[in-house]
């Protein structure tokens, strides 16, 4: 036997051996339990965890509207000739409010009628609308609270809309039994009066 033969592979070479992992290992008892555990928590606590989260946001966003208080509009129809036919049908004024009314120069009228009124919440941030004369649109007040004043009003933002358009808009500080008295545009021969009181 040469050198070159002793150096020579071999035709079955030698293998060492190969060292597998235990394919069963010894496991804590407390880790497989929570292995086996965990899919039911997630199950159980994860919708809890997220209903939780969205009723905390829904609470949060519904903060705007929180009703800080209301307000009543009242549409009254003041003229110096004798109501049309069509105005009959609509109740006549109180004796006190006709009274406040002729205290005005410019709502100083010889009959007045009563169209309508309507009673809204004020939220907090949200806004919201006066209908006194339904069902009909014709004639709208938009308001938006802008917070209490240092005397304890209600300050807002106000727009009249009659027909779908804006005709007036104003920043009024209204107080309780202190209705705000407005002189609207003319309506069907007559001129239009608007009351806004704060009741609550």
């Amino acid at each position: 036997m040469t050198l070159f033969s002793m150096l020579k592979p071999t035709r079955y070479p030698i293998r060492y051996p190969i060292r597998y992992p235990n394919r069963y290992p010894i496991r804590n008892p407390t880790t497989m339990m929570i292995r086996c555990l965990s899919p039911v928590f997630m199950a159980v606590l994860l919708p809890s965890l997220m209903l939780s989260s969205a009723l905390a946001e829904q609470s949060h966003s519904d903060k705007g509207k929180e009703i800080v208080g209301k307000i009543k509009a009242s549409l009254y129809l003041g003229s110096d000739a004798a109501p049309e036919k069509w105005a009959e049908k609509y109740a006549l004024v109180e004796k006190e409010v006709t009274g406040q009314l002729r205290g005005i120069k410019q709502m100083r009228f010889q009959h007045y009628r009563k169209l309508g009124a309507d009673i809204q919440p004020v939220f907090r941030s949200y806004e919201n609308w006066l209908a006194p004369l339904k069902p009909s649109e014709e004639i709208l007040l938009s308001f938006e609270s802008r917070g209490r004043s240092g005397d304890g009003g209600l300050r807002l933002d106000l727009e009249f809309w009659q027909h779908r358009r804006k005709i007036m808009q104003m920043n009024p500080v209204l107080h309780a039994d202190k209705p705000l008295l407005i002189l609207g545009p003319r309506w069907r021969g007559c001129s239009l009066i608007i009351a806004i009181e704060l009741i609550d």
